[in-house]
């Protein structure tokens, strides 16, 4: 069947699974659909069952295959070669990830989903890369959204999000074993495993860990603590069940040990562990009303670092974030899908008072409504109008510092109301032709650092150094204008796809300690701000495509043009040079090929060069030094024997092209090479 003929179809299919009722509470078989139409389905922007080139947002799906073929240990190891996705290495199991321009360390403006659970930390505003609970095998698909999307996917998707969604133990039976053993000290194991009764109950468990050697530290400052060993090891328990052919429930729990290098929110390289607990239930019901659903989960964080300047120590601090979600998708008509949806999360942050960064505890709830309206207008054309509204009140439980400015009742009295919205137009002329034209607005919730820090530390000469939280931030805002366009080239079995934006950034947020304080004698008082503006043009161009014979390729073009209006100083006052972090053109490549029980691929990438920072310590003071990042490009590359239907081994390498290259103000990354064997059982 010729690839216009399966898309037609799998529209028609899908357009009908949408709007049909009655709408039973089980999970569409994803699986099956891929199969059929060769192209992987979401069910993220609007609940019911669509192409990503269908969904009202600018989406790409990262499919379970191409997440083996790539060869990564972890998932910004996949996200590293898809278009419009910058991510910065800055240590062996440290990572930053940014979407829509101003990358810079403890990203605050990406959302990262797993399954619907906020993996995104309040606590810094940043994902903590390197504590996701989830093992690749155990991936059915990642979803990269560019654009922000809060009202959409929710709280704090100002500039995009990641969703991993992982296999569902009712309709997938996932038994797999990992191993693997590298260059500099590298081992790597997961286990995933699934016991069901098809369509009636199923759990799936995952086991996995990753030990690995830090990159070599000669080109960096010399500090003197590093974590030489870093590690990661977790489990995730998922079972899910059908009480009813009309009803659903799940319950997740995960936990995680972490220690690692990573750069810190004041740029110097810091050894950190985390520990991370969450718990997950949910409950789904068809019902008259439509389909209902209520999920709630608790994300339990605990970390601890070390500054190898001078060697400070904090002791751990605490975040817990407790979240209850619930929404019901229904029709009106034939043509028309609506969700409303309510939100209640509650944030709160503490630390030992001895060595503290807040003093006791702080924490906000927030309150949010949801609503969303699908409008299949015709069978090609379709309109989605998203809304969200969020209500954040914080307080302290406990005094602030002597040389804070704000008291208690100043944080008590913190309490702001942020809209956001997303609308996209959906037009496929053709089987081969697909227009959106898209509008977001996106909010970025302050953190709590920037909201409620609240330490005194003393320095010479008598001076006590203050950072506190600004209890009158505003929050940041992003507004998106797009227009996508992709062309399916049947004669040489590709498809093009195009997207065009503009973006503008509202009270952009910094942390107080990145910023110069005032002396206010004894006190110098360094506090968080809303710090300027900003505007974004982009471009994306990505062919992708496969042929019969087992070849398959993927060539893009991205470009991100940003200007930023600051009311502070640049370096080496702050860190901020934004105009520069972020390369202005990136091309990715990839090149693949199956024969029989070979398989081999080849992805690439190459971006020009950019500013990053890193904080210099010296007797004379601090300062922020820009470090200019020259172009480079990163290879990688994996081939693979299929043994028996069961076993696969394989060998992959990153940064083939050089022994080290320089990629960040992090160390140089190493070259390595991965030995694997899976085993499906």
């Amino acid at each position: 069947m010729k690839l216009q003929q399966r898309l037609g179809l799998v529209s028609a299919a899908v357009l009908g699974m949408a709007m049909a009722r009655p709408v039973h509470a089980q999970n569409v078989d994803y699986g099956a659909l891929e199969q059929m139409f060769g192209q992987p389905v979401t069910t993220s922007a609007t609940g019911s069952p669509q192409l990503a080139s269908q969904a009202p947002a600018d989406m790409q799906i990262i499919t379970a295959d191409q997440i083996r073929r790539s060869g990564a240990t972890d998932i910004p190891g996949v996200l590293r070669f898809i278009a419009g996705v910058d991510v910065r290495t800055y240590g062996a199991m440290d990572s930053e990830v940014s979407i829509g321009g101003f990358s810079q360390v403890y990203n605050p403006r990406l959302l990262v989903l797993i399954n619907g659970r906020q993996v995104y930390q309040d606590s810094y505003g940043f994902t903590a890369w390197n504590t996701l609970p989830v093992q690749l095998a155990d991936i059915r698909q990642i979803e990269v959204v560019q654009g922000p999307a809060s009202a959409l996917f929710g709280f704090n998707a100002a500039s995009g999000v990641i969703n991993i969604i992982t296999y569902d133990p009712l309709t997938d039976k996932t038994d797999t074993l990992n191993l693997g053993i590298g260059s500099d000290g590298t081992y790597a194991g997961s286990l995933v495993a699934t016991a069901q009764e098809p369509g009636k109950a199923g759990v799936t468990v995952q086991l996995g860990g990753l030990k690995t050697n830090e990159y070599s530290i000669h080109s960096l400052p010399s500090y003197n603590s590093y974590e030489t060993r870093p590690y990661e090891s977790s489990y995730a328990i998922d079972g899910r069940a059908k009480p009813s052919a009309h009803t659903e429930v799940s319950l997740e729990v995960t936990h995680l040990d972490s220690a690692a290098d990573s750069q810190s929110i004041i740029y110097v390289p810091t050894k950190y562990a985390y520990r991370t607990n969450s718990y997950k239930g949910g409950f789904a019901a068809d019902t008259a009303w439509g389909l209902f659903n209520i999920q709630a989960y608790l994300n339990k964080d605990q970390s601890s670092l070390t500054l190898p300047m001078g060697g400070i120590y904090a002791s751990p601090s605490w975040n817990q974030v407790s979240v209850v979600q619930a929404n019901d998708l229904f029709k009106l008509g034939t043509t028309n899908a609506v969700r409303i949806g309510i939100e209640y999360r509650a944030n709160r942050e503490w630390d030992d008072t001895a060595h503290s960064s807040f003093n006791g505890s702080a924490d906000y709830q927030d309150y949010a409504m949801s609503g969303m309206w699908n409008w299949q207008i015709t069978p090609k054309l379709a309109l989605t109008n998203a809304v969200r509204l969020d209500r954040l009140v914080m307080h302290r439980g406990t005094p602030t510092v002597a040389g804070n400015p704000y008291t208690q009742a100043d944080y008590a009295h913190t309490q702001f109301t942020a809209p956001s919205f997303n609308t996209g137009l959906v037009w496929q002329p053709t089987n081969n032709d697909t227009l959106r034209l898209l509008v977001g607005r996106g909010v970025q919730a302050p953190s709590q650092v920037e909201l409620g820090l609240n330490s005194a530390t003393p320095q010479a000469g008598g001076i006590v150094l203050v950072n506190a939280g600004n209890p009158y931030l505003k929050p940041s805002v992003t507004m998106n204008y797009e227009i996508d366009y992709d062309r399916v080239l049947a004669p040489v079995e590709s498809t093009l796809s195009t997207a065009f934006f503009y973006s503008t950034v509202h009270d952009l947020l910094s942390y107080g300690g990145n910023l110069p304080g005032v002396l206010n004698y004894p006190y110098y008082q360094e506090i968080s701000q809303n710090v300027g503006n900003g505007q974004v043009f982009g471009t994306k161009l990505v062919l992708t495509g496969s042929d019969p014979s087992g070849l398959r390729w993927t060539l893009g073009y991205t470009l991100d043009a940003v200007r930023a209006h600051l009311t502070v100083p640049g370096p080496p006052v702050t860190p901020y040079d934004y105009n520069n972090a972020t390369p202005v053109s990136a091309v990715v490549f990839g090149l693949g090929y199956t024969k029989d029980k070979f398989e081999a691929d080849l992805q690439g990438k190459w971006q020009s060069r950019y500013t990053d920072i890193i904080l210099n310590v010296s007797p004379a003071g601090e300062s922020y030094a820009p470090k200019t990042i020259s172009n480079f490009v990163t290879l990688n590359a994996r081939l693979a024997y299929n043994v028996t239907p069961h076993l696969v081994l394989a060998v992959t390498g990153t940064q083939m092209q050089s022994n080290q290259t320089i990629v960040s103000a992090g160390p140089e990354v190493a070259r390595r090479v991965l030995f694997t064997g899976t085993y499906n059982f």
